[in-house]
């Protein structure tokens, strides 16, 4: 994934549709937000050392010896040295109303965005790896409709599997696998104007419709 997740502000809905009391800090209404660039806060479910699970706000930053990484495969994640604890120890889910995509070749430089969202609204979880310095989306082999556009797509974890992913005593390959596409084939997208593409863009216009 190559661009950023969006959510329309942080509810109690996103705890309530995977089974958790929402925190009171979630019952607050927070500014919305249609843009979530690389480097900035972006909140979280994940399990603290007690084990619970908790809501968190990390940087969209994973550092590795090679610089920071924002995204990392999942086909790989497990095997890679620096991802391998992570992927085993330390999964999340970084909560979205959408995300953003680029179309067309990397070798074109204005590659037109296009906004994926669930056709009925519903909280969406990528998959992550985090580390106490920030968190990286983990990608996958897309299906439509983001197939269309894109050679990649975050993982996106259903609701009734997210508290499975977070526990490291589950095989987070096997979750993988069973998640499979379930909610990748329930995405609608259109494709949007160049607002999102800059960091500072907060405005609803960021994922309107440019079809």
């Amino acid at each position: 994934m190559d661009a950023s997740p969006a959510t329309s502000r942080c509810q109690p809905v996103f705890a309530e549709a995977v089974g958790v009391t929402p925190p009171p800090i979630l019952v607050v209404t927070d500014p919305p937000r249609y843009n979530i660039p690389p480097g900035t806060q972006a909140w979280l479910l994940a399990r603290d050392a007690q084990g619970e699970v908790v809501f968190t706000e990390l940087p969209w930053r994973f550092p590795t010896s090679r610089g920071n990484r924002i995204n990392v495969r999942s086909e790989t994640a497990q095997v890679v040295p620096e991802y391998r604890v992570p992927f085993a120890q330390h999964r999340c889910v970084v909560l979205a109303s959408g995300f953003y995509e680029p179309a067309g070749p990397k070798t074109e430089k204005h590659r037109p965005w296009w906004y994926f969202e669930a056709k009925d609204h519903a909280p969406l979880y990528l998959g992550a790896v985090a580390h106490e310095a920030g968190f990286a989306i983990l990608t996958r082999s897309p299906v439509a409709p983001v197939a269309r556009v894109h050679d990649r797509s975050p993982v996106l974890v259903p609701a009734d599997h997210v508290l499975q992913w977070l526990d490291p005593e589950c095989a987070g390959r096997e979750i993988l696998v069973q998640a499979g596409t379930v909610v990748a084939a329930k995405l609608a997208g259109w494709r949007v104007g160049d607002q999102a593409k800059h960091a500072s863009a907060e405005e609803p216009d960021c994922i309107a419709s440019q079809i």
